[in-house]
């Protein structure tokens, strides 16, 4: 979010301010604030979780074979020999 500051200047950051304001009311202004921050953590913990997965994938050492084919491959012979 520090972008998003760093690249607006003050009249910005005011006018929106006032467009919110204008648009939610001053009564609805803090539910939907609430709401605003309550949807950047749940963004936020997703992509925590989405890198920390990928992370975890990488760190895992491959096996070489797919155990899937393998099991795949026996129940075939089994089938032909049955």
């Amino acid at each position: 979010m520090a972008f998003i500051f760093n690249s607006l200047g003050a009249g910005e950051i005011l006018v929106t301010l006032a467009a919110a304001l204008i648009f939610f009311g001053a009564e609805r202004l803090p539910e939907a604030a609430r709401a605003l921050g309550r949807f950047f953590e749940k963004m936020r913990r997703a992509a925590d979780d989405f890198s920390s997965s990928i992370t975890e994938n990488d760190l895992t050492a491959p096996t070489g074979k797919d155990s899937s084919t393998t099991v795949r491959a026996g129940n075939e012979k089994e089938q032909r020999e049955g």
